[in-house]
């Protein structure tokens, strides 16, 4: 069996993101040694899924994978996960941006020393522009930070020993929404970061169809981020949550009427 001396492999779940992919793609030119991608097609439309299919054609280390029915985030990053072999894996969300100069830093990194997990820096983009720059948490807060601070946090910036995220069950595949967050709070308990300066990964906040855009299943996954990480969420950040759902509770109540209408009507 050859041997992979290949040093991360770069996950990507996506769904009818064709152009999207591309940049992603045409950004890591010139590493095929270095790096291997596994692109995992959540069921795109049939063109889309076709054009992204033969685009990663010209690639040689890609690797194109497609579900026939629509899996959501976590099974696709478990799947990636599971189909890779180097030593680190990236999980990248596939409407942000990798600046060939950013993959360049971090291999120079990785081939340094040896880490449970990187942080990277974060420029958040919205509808084109620069709304905030994010340095990395510092590494020895960086379970402190996440149990107690609703700061959103991307695995877009995060790059992770594969064998250590194994250890800790990969993605919970019952969470549809805040997959991010509840990665980072499991592994930041068994497992430490280090932060590198890098040129920062630009983060997407606008993308359509974007679950961090879907407020109702932003809803729901507070709730159950608070019922699963009850016993180590410090009290501010369990008032966030509490006080966010009740904020939110009218427009809630207001959807669920308007469906039962819906529904009333269908049905006359």
């Amino acid at each position: 069996m050859k041997k992979n001396n290949k040093i991360i492999t770069i996950i990507i779940p996506t769904r009818n993101r064709f152009l999207y992919i591309t940049k992603i793609l045409n950004e890591n030119k010139g590493q095929n040694k270095n790096v291997d991608i596994i692109l995992i097609d959540d069921c795109s439309e049939i063109d889309q899924g076709n054009k992204v299919k033969k685009y990663c054609n010209n690639f040689k280390n890609v690797k194109y994978f497609r579900f026939n029915k629509n899996r959501g985030q976590s099974y696709a990053c478990n799947f990636g996960l599971k189909k890779s072999k180097t030593n680190y894996v990236w999980f990248f969300d596939d409407d942000d941006f990798l600046d060939k100069k950013t993959l360049l830093e971090v291999i120079i990194y990785l081939k340094k020393e040896n880490f449970d997990a990187v942080l990277l820096p974060m420029k958040q983009i919205y509808k084109h522009k620069l709304i905030k720059f994010v340095e990395p948490i510092k590494s020895q807060h960086t379970f402190k930070y996440l149990v107690n601070s609703p700061q959103k946090v991307s695995t877009s910036c995060a790059i992770f020993n594969r064998k250590k995220i194994l250890n800790i069950g990969g993605w919970d595949e019952q969470l549809f929404g805040g997959t991010d967050t509840d990665l980072f709070l499991r592994f930041s308990k068994n497992y430490s970061f280090s932060t590198i300066k890098t040129t920062p990964i630009s983060v997407n906040f606008a993308a359509p169809n974007r679950v961090t855009n879907n407020f109702f299943r932003q809803q729901k996954a507070k709730l159950y981020l608070l019922n699963k990480h009850w016993q180590i969420l410090t009290l501010k950040r369990k008032i966030y949550y509490i006080i966010s759902f009740i904020l939110c509770f009218p427009i809630l109540n207001s959807f669920k009427a308007k469906l039962k209408i819906l529904n009333y009507k269908i049905n006359e």
